[in-house]
């Protein structure tokens, strides 16, 4: 087709839907200016938006200086779609998450054999299916409502990364520009909203499983990963509370993975699912509030968790400003104005400043006097007192005792109670993570006392190698003579 008639074709194909009053050539582009119908605005330049894509053409509204305009350019040629490429990122996903499923099943029933069938099935039940199906399930949802606004966008593209989590997650590729905002937003919002949605009943699943006494004895977490709650997760632990001091559920920590990842996309930055939004609701001003996402990211990054640094960079990296839709002129619904609130609310939700962190080398605990610290005895006669001594750290410890200044010729013994066998003024014991013993204190008092009140100390420090943090505590205790 000659240049003439190819001008001809894009004149009289915009003007079968608006008026048009002049015509504008360039070398790369065809513009024609219309006076249009306010009302049918929108849903003319659809129409003209997908008779025009089948002509191999793309239209761009715009409004500038009191008049509209379309500038009509070719459409660039069709890249070759390589589904093979799609499968291969699925299935090295695959791999990597049963990995970490692996693990972490390994670790939370405690199995000394990584290499077993058993780590092999329920790291694929228990963590890696139910995280790939969160994901799957967001990528899927902006598939959908892609296909729903008639833009082209190919099959999700799993990322594969190592253990403990084992995936970055996912993305699908916009194959031609957005036709407009309603379609920046739905398509946006879609993902987080169908992960998030898959997300909540794989918590709950994961907590009521991990309600249950753990399947194997409690070990220190110390050296290990830990993880912060977002606020949607606490209000699940509200509906569904598990026990302190266990281990996370692999179930469990698939839906907080599915809700972090939601966190991520809503960030309203570059193009991320929340840069779509952004950029629906606030138009070329959106690209602020990207570069405020970005400096808010790299603060956290140097004051909270170093991570944020990496997606602080890659956002910088691939673009702070986000492509404008082909409409970018018509308003937005109060519908859609509603969908960008609900987003910020999910994102509020589900961020956290620190998600993953070390947990310390701690030994600490505390000592809890049952009952008051205050007796009364006779001369020639044994006050008790009762003490509970409480792990409050996260490794295992040993915690040495001793009862001290206390009045001339009066003696104490220290002992665990019921078992008083052996029990001198002071005592060394293990303290195991997460575990509680109840003490027994007596002390004599000798004949020669006469009324009034005494008060002596028990001390207590604790000792483990490589501790970061260790306790020293004194708790006084006053007998009063009658």
């Amino acid at each position: 087709m000659d240049q003439a008639a190819e001008i001809a074709l894009v004149k009289s194909t915009v003007a079968r839907f608006f008026t048009v009053y002049d015509v504008k050539v360039s070398y790369e582009s065809v513009e024609v200016l219309i006076s249009p119908d306010a009302v049918t605005l929108e849903s003319r330049f659809e129409d003209l938006r997908k008779e025009m894509y089948s002509q191999g053409y793309i239209p761009i509204l715009d409004y500038s200086k009191g008049e509209y305009s379309i500038t009509v350019v070719r459409k660039p040629p069709a890249a070759k779609r390589r589904i093979w490429i799609n499968i291969v990122f699925l299935v090295a996903t695959c791999f990597t998450t049963i990995y970490a499923g692996m693990i972490l099943w390994a670790s939370y029933v405690g199995s000394q054999d990584f290499w077993t069938l058993s780590n092999f099935f329920w790291g694929v039940v228990s963590f890696a299916f139910p995280l790939m199906l969160i994901l799957g399930v967001h990528e899927l949802s902006h598939y959908y409502m892609s296909k729903k606004h008639g833009v082209d966008a190919s099959l999700p593209y799993f990322i594969p990364a190592p253990p403990i989590i084992g995936t970055f997650g996912a993305f699908i590729s916009m194959r031609e520009p957005m036709p407009n905002k309603k379609a920046l937003i739905d398509i946006g919002v879609a993902g987080p909203l169908g992960g998030l949605l898959v997300s909540i009943p794989v918590a709950i699943i994961g907590l009521l499983l991990n309600q249950g006494a753990p399947p194997h004895p409690l070990l220190p977490p110390a050296g290990q990963l830990g993880v912060d709650f977002p606020l949607l997760y606490q209000l699940l632990l509200l509906l569904v509370p598990i026990p302190e001091n266990v281990f996370m559920h692999p179930t469990a920590f698939a839906a907080w993975v599915g809700i972090f990842v939601t966190a991520i996309n809503l960030l309203p930055a570059g193009q991320l699912d929340g840069g779509h939004i952004a950029r629906g609701l606030m138009g070329k001003n959106a690209k602020f509030l990207s570069i405020a996402t970005v400096i808010v990211l790299f603060v956290l990054g140097f004051f909270y968790y170093t991570g944020w640094l990496l997606f602080a960079f890659l956002i910088a990296v691939l673009g702070l400003s986000h492509p404008a839709p082909l409409n970018d002129v018509s308003k937005l619904d109060t519908k859609r104005v509603a969908v960008g609130a609900l987003a910020l609310v999910i994102l509020v939700a589900s961020f956290v400043f620190v998600p993953l962190y070390s947990i310390p080398y701690d030994a600490t605990f505390d000592l809890e006097p049952q009952g008051s610290n205050e007796t009364v005895a006779v001369a020639g006669g044994v006050a008790i007192f009762y003490v509970a001594l409480n792990s409050t750290g996260t490794m295992n410890m040993t915690v040495e005792m001793f009862v001290q200044d206390l009045p001339e010729n009066w003696s104490a013994i220290i002992y665990p109670t019921g078992n008083s066998s052996g029990a001198t003024g002071s005592l060394s014991m293990d303290l195991p993570y997460g575990q509680s013993f109840n003490l027994t204190v007596e002390v004599l008092i000798p004949d020669s006392q006469g009324p009034g009140n005494d008060t002596f100390i028990l001390s207590a420090s604790s000792h483990a190698e490589n501790a970061s943090q260790t306790t020293q505590l004194t708790e006084q205790f006053m007998v009063r003579i009658v």
